[in-house]
Parts: structure tokens; sequence; C-alpha cells
């Protein structure tokens, strides 16, 4: 909250923040009427239903801005993030922007296998103004008048599965609206220590890589043939990656964990039509 609310913006009166609650007891509902009296640009609203796309859904409902920006919850902003990704619409005449999320680690020495390339890869090596397919919403600006009609855009179907975001920004893709990466959009996610061990990383790829692939399945207009796709590629990545993952278990940490993500992707895909807790399997795996 602190981030956003430090925000270097021309006029810092153009800003509301709008903070959802789901939870069913208004768990945050004191805090934010704390900030508020000390900001009058928060907001407060409760989604009683619970649900990452009902929550979403309010909030889009109450906003009033021309743009919309969204920012989960275990984020900070660095303070030009809203005007990079603003500026860089504007520029490119995009109706999304999207930009590089930095882990930073509750306690990094206790990892014994480097996690850098699981977060800095091709995307976050390409210019500001590249066109993507989908984006996510833990760093994102939506142009209002394009991307919102009125109607609930997230998909409540995904339930507590994840995905949501996915397939709302690729459905956008498909109906004409531009995506574009931002570089300089920066955000931090903070990754507690139970959410940072090699099995938790890997067991989030297949759930992320199984909800990414139910959203494209389902935003497709031919979904045999993409189904197809991505049935031959996660078979790929089976046939070249299982036999290294296996032979570098013992001795090699950071091979097998690069193999490894790549099965767990493929995995992901097969299974792209169970219906996966999100919340319960993190959970599950920091327990």
């Amino acid at each position: 909250m602190k981030s956003v609310l430090a925000q270097h913006l021309s006029h810092s009166g153009d800003l509301e923040v709008l903070v959802v609650d789901n939870t069913a007891d208004r768990d945050a509902q004191g805090w934010i009427m704390a900030l508020q009296g000390q900001d009058p640009r928060i907001r407060y609203i409760h989604a009683a239903e619970p649900g990452i796309s009902h929550a979403r859904n309010i909030g889009i409902l109450n906003a009033n801005g021309d743009f919309l920006a969204f920012l989960d919850d275990d984020e900070t902003a660095a303070p030009d993030w809203l005007s990079s990704l603003h500026q860089a619409l504007e520029t490119h005449g995009a109706d999304i922007g999207t930009g590089p999320v930095h882990p930073v680690f509750e306690d990094k020495d206790t990892l014994d296998w480097d996690p850098t390339p699981f977060f800095y890869g091709a995307r976050e090596e390409l210019p500001t103004g590249a066109h993507r397919d989908s984006a996510r919403t833990g760093n994102i600006l939506f142009r209002v008048s394009t991307c919102f009609n009125g109607t609930p855009p997230f998909n409540p179907s995904f339930g507590k599965s994840g995905g949501e975001d996915t397939e709302l920004t690729h459905r956008l893709f498909l109906a004409g609206r531009k995506i574009i990466w931002v570089t300089d959009a920066n955000v931090q996610e903070f990754w507690p220590a139970e959410k940072s061990s090699l099995s938790a990383f890997l067991r989030r790829k297949r759930v992320t890589a199984r909800n990414t692939t139910r959203a494209r399945i389902g935003a497709s207009p031919k979904k045999l043939p993409a189904i197809v796709a991505l049935v031959a590629k996660s078979l790929v990545q089976l046939a070249i990656f299982a036999l290294p993952a296996l032979g570098t278990y013992s001795f090699d940490r950071q091979r097998f964990a690069a193999c490894a993500l790549h099965l767990n992707s493929a995995l992901g895909k097969l299974t792209y039509w169970y219906r996966t807790d999100y919340y319960q399997a993190n959970h599950e795996t920091q327990s």
C-alpha cells in the first residue's frame, strides 16, 4: 500500500487505490480504514463471494479511472511503476501493459539452488513495446475503454485454481487488443522461506502450466488443433528432459532443477483439464 501511494505521478489526485477484501470476516477492513484516514485516495471494498475472479470483478465495477492497474498483495511497486506503464501505453498505442516481477526471498542463504534463471528468461529481455499474447495481473495496466464493457471480465469458473488473468488477457488479445511489455515498470514479489524450496517451485510450475493451458484452450476458436499442438509440445518436452533429470538428480542440483522445470511444465499441459485448487496447493506445499 505504501509503495502504491508513493507513486511519482504528475497529478497525485488522479490516483485512487481500491483494496478488495475477499475474506468472509472483513479481516483487512480495520487497517485499511485507518490508512484511509491518512489518505482519502484509498477505498475499501468487501467482496463476500470467495474467489479471486469475483474480487477482481468487483474491483473493476467500482473503479473510476480511465486506466486500471493491478498489484498483488505480496508485491511492492517501484516509484515510477504506474507512470512507466501509462507512458508506454500512450507511446505505443497499446491497450494493456505488463512488466517484470522481481523476487525478494525471505532467506536466500537457505536456498540450495539458484532460482535466478526461473525468473529471468526471454520475456525479461524484451524491449519496451514488444508484443505479448497474454499477461498476468501481478503487474499490469489496462486501458478501461478498450478492455472492459461493463460485464464481469474475469471468468469465475476458474474459481480458486488461478489462470483467470491469463484467460482474460489472451481473450482480449484474440479480440484485437494490443498487449505490450514494459521493461522499466518494476515490481518486487516477496517469497517467504516456505515457498522457496525447489519442490514448491516445481509444483507451482505444474499448476501454472495447467492453468495457462486451460485458459489458452478455452479462448482458442479452434480447440482441437490447439489441444493437439500442446500435447505434441508436452511429449517433446518429456522426451528431451526426462533422462537428463534422472541423470542429474543426485549430483547436480541446478541442472536437475532446470530439467525438472520443463518436466513439470509438460505435466501441467497434459493435465490441463484437472481443476487444481491453487491456494490449497500452495498451503500443502508450505506445510
